[in-house]
């Protein structure tokens, strides 16, 4: 879940989504008719049942899926439909497709300015709002009881952004939707169906509620979903398709889908993903009541995708907090959540201005508890050449040592034999420690001529030494060529012209080592660091713990942009990743730390830890004119910040020198960046357009929980409760009460 309303509510109702907890507000025939229908019917044909044999544990919630359809069409399916009415119940067993009152609509768009319940209010926003737009008028909701004031006439969504951006500078109530104006024509509420033998129905109601009668799921646009799928006619006289289903099997195809199991696998993580989903939900039914649903199923309120994404370690979440929400002084919060944080989330007012609910405060998601890992010495910074060159040297138990002669390099390649169980093989010791002179060695050392004239061609030889000219069956080149296919040498500079050059030692180290990967007798076990605990080092990888105990004087590597450290003491954190570096045996021979360049964050496995944009001026006008006319940028100037860095004022001057202030959400839309928390240069391109670049971190609006900073945190053994208050602040914790 992201936010309601914070993208443009036009797109929502485009693709509805949402579901109801209450009674369903139809208007029905009355009770004593059955559906009209065609004569003369025949078996399978529609036929009312005494009662529904399926019914939904409660709470239950709508989620609208698609909307403004012409006609809907139900594949014939094992066991047949059951359709739910206000007049009863019906089974047919047949496919069919049910039609609008409306075959075809053009649909115009408005903003949604208010919704109020008194009629001397809504007349005086009316009032009001004439003096901004062409058109306003208060469409009065009869199920909710409330005036919905819309301004503005658009053929699309789009159009209508430009007045919502006024709107909102003016002060205007925030967050405003786009919404779908009503039909200006009248029409009936009438749902015709025609199944596939040709029969015809007709059933005057608001909204009926398509079951499948034997089966676990239903098809909504080709996707199988949990429940039913029910189909209302909203204003403007075509079907918004609504899946109806109970609360906690809504929130199996949420939570996966908000916060991936397969990468963020931590139980805790996950039902604190769970209790702010349900929490959210609860919250927020009823909020498109017009529509026929209660709840979107996209970001902008929360990712729904149904049955086909379910997953077991979501589902075992929801179960373990089945039937929780959270609440502050007694009420559901508005559990906003938000997808990364750059290790520090805001008050809620940075990004909704206006807005300033108790529990949604600012919290930091970092950690510093660091634990020291001692080794065996510090040196300088290493390539990833020299890193292997290490790593081999420790296996192998050699000394890098200060002389390096072709007698050297011969006994380290029968030691590396010696390390495979190979037998010696009798060898002229090379005559130098030329490249040509040592990969000649090593072929007939480890028989790499007949391999390579199997496994390269002629054609590669070339394309690996282009300055070499035809291509060239010398024995060095041919060694070269195969250590090159199967990624063992360390470097592919080796043409004619480097084959007298000398390897260094480091090289040949690296050689050797990569050739006992290849056989399996150096491994690597990678994973995050899951507990320390003295020098036993717990590594979490696909879901299992392993534990290795570090010996002491061993080498500690850190790497960090692809260049490698050794350390005396190396600073290791719960969720660094690190690679064990053993022999068969499980002895451990070096440990490889990759830290993270961003950081201490609990959220720093997210992808948008750190991000850059460039834009283009050009490129920003058009983003910035989708909701404040412009047709020049000249500059932009960040006016506020809040404690966490955030921007939540911005100045935007454009044509003329005017200037116009963006806070909030708008400075993320009008900008296309991830998030508010951003710094920016300026810049020139060749053709004098000037160039803003922005560096940044965190995805979304930066309030309420952290999702990757949740699953953070419960890798390191908070709980969901813990979680849960970190980020909500004076929380508690208690069952539903289910009406």
């Amino acid at each position: 879940m992201r936010i309601r309303g914070f993208i443009a509510a036009g797109n929502l109702l485009l693709v509805a989504s949402c579901t109801t907890i209450a009674s369903d507000p139809v208007v029905g025939r009355p009770a004593d008719k059955s559906p009209a229908m065609t004569v003369g019917r025949t078996r399978n044909s529609m036929a009312r049942v005494e009662a529904n044999p399926k019914s939904f544990a409660r709470p239950i919630i709508r989620v609208g899926l698609l909307s403004d359809q012409p006609a809907v069409t139900f594949e014939r399916i094992g066991g047949g439909y059951l359709i739910e009415t206000p007049d009863g119940v019906f089974a047919l067993k047949r496919g069919f497709s049910v039609a609008a009152p409306v075959s075809a609509a053009t649909l115009r768009y408005a903003v949604q300015v208010g919704a109020i319940s008194d009629k001397t209010s809504a007349d005086a926003l009316t009032e009001r709002l004439r003096a901004e737009a062409s058109r306003v008028d208060a469409v009065f909701d009869a199920p909710a009881g409330v005036y919905r004031i819309v301004a503005g006439d658009f053929a699309d969504a789009e159009s209508a952004e430009p007045l919502r951006g006024l709107l909102t500078q003016k002060g205007y109530a925030t967050p405003m939707f786009i919404v779908k104006r009503p039909s200006d024509d009248p029409f009936t509420r009438v749902h015709r169906i025609v199944d596939d033998e040709g029969e015809t129905h007709s059933i005057e109601a608001e909204s009926l509620l398509v079951l499948p009668a034997t089966v676990e799921t239903v098809a909504i646009d080709g996707a199988p979903y949990r429940g039913g799928a029910r189909l209302f006619i909203n204003s403007r006289g075509l079907l918004n398709v609504i899946n109806e289903l109970a609360l906690e099997e809504y929130l199996r195809g949420v939570v996966p889908n908000e916060l991936g199991p397969k990468i963020y696998d931590e139980l805790e993580g996950l039902k604190a993903q769970a209790l702010a989903a349900r929490t959210y939900a609860v919250r927020n039914l009823g909020q498109f009541r017009p529509e026929g649903f209660d709840i979107c199923p996209t970001p902008a309120c929360q990712v729904y995708k149904g049955f086909a994404t379910e997953e077991p370690l979501s589902d075992r979440a929801i179960q373990e907090t089945a039937g929780q929400i959270i609440t502050w002084q007694g009420k559901p919060i508005d559990a906003l959540y938000t997808s990364t944080c750059g290790g520090e989330t805001s008050d809620v007012g940075t990004m909704f201005p206006g807005r300033s609910e108790p529990y949604l405060k600012r919290a930091r998601c970092v950690e510093m508890d660091m634990t020291l890992l001692e080794g065996r010495r510090a040196s300088g910074v290493l390539s990833e050449l020299d890193l292997e060159a290490e790593l081999f040297a420790g296996i192998a138990g050699v000394a890098p040592g200060q002389s390096w002669s072709a007698a050297d390099a011969a006994r380290v390649a029968i030691r590396t034999g010696e390390l495979l169980g190979e037998p010696a093989t009798r060898v002229a010791v090379p005559a130098s420690t030329s490249r040509g002179e040592l990969l000649t060695y090593l072929s007939r050392l480890w028989g790499l001529r007949a391999r390579a004239e199997t496994l390269t061609l002629p054609e590669d030889r070339r394309y690996y030494f282009p300055q070499s000219g035809p291509a060239s069956r010398d024995e060095a080149q041919l060694a070269a060529a195969f250590l090159i296919k199967f990624r063992i040498v360390p470097t592919q500079q080796i043409d004619r012209m480097d084959l007298t050059s000398p390897m260094p030692r480091n090289e040949f180290y690296a050689l050797m080592y990569n050739w006992l990967r290849e056989h399996d007798a150096v491994r690597e076990s990678s994973g995050k660091i899951h507990g320390v605990k003295g020098r036993e080092l717990v590594l979490k990888a696909d879901g299992k713990a392993t534990g290795f105990m570090i010996p002491p004087a061993i080498p500690l590597f850190r790497r960090m942009n692809e260049r490698s450290q050794e350390h005396r003491s190396l600073p290791v954190m719960i969720g660094d990743r690190v690679s064990i570096v053993h022999d068969r045996s499980k002895r451990p021979i070096a440990v490889v730390l990759q830290s993270s360049n961003d950081g201490a964050s609990f959220d720093r496995t997210s992808s948008f830890a750190n991000w850059t944009r460039s834009y283009r001026a050009d490129e920003l006008v058009t983003s910035i004119a989708k909701r404040n006319a412009i047709r020049q940028l000249v500059d932009i100037r960040s006016v506020a910040r809040d404690a966490s860095g955030r921007i939540s004022s911005l100045e935007v001057t454009a044509e003329g020198g005017r200037t116009f202030i963006l806070k909030g959400l708008p400075v993320r839309w009008s900008l296309n960046v991830p998030d508010n928390l951003f710094v920016h240069t300026k810049s020139t391109d060749p053709d004098g357009m000037a160039r803003y670049t922005f560096f940044g971190k965190g995805w979304g609006h930066g309030t309420g929980m952290c999702q990757v900073g949740a699953y953070g945190m419960a890798f390191r053994g908070w709980s969901a409760e813990q979680i849960i208050k970190r980020f909500y602040a004076g929380v508690e914790i208690v069952p539903m009460k289910v009406n």
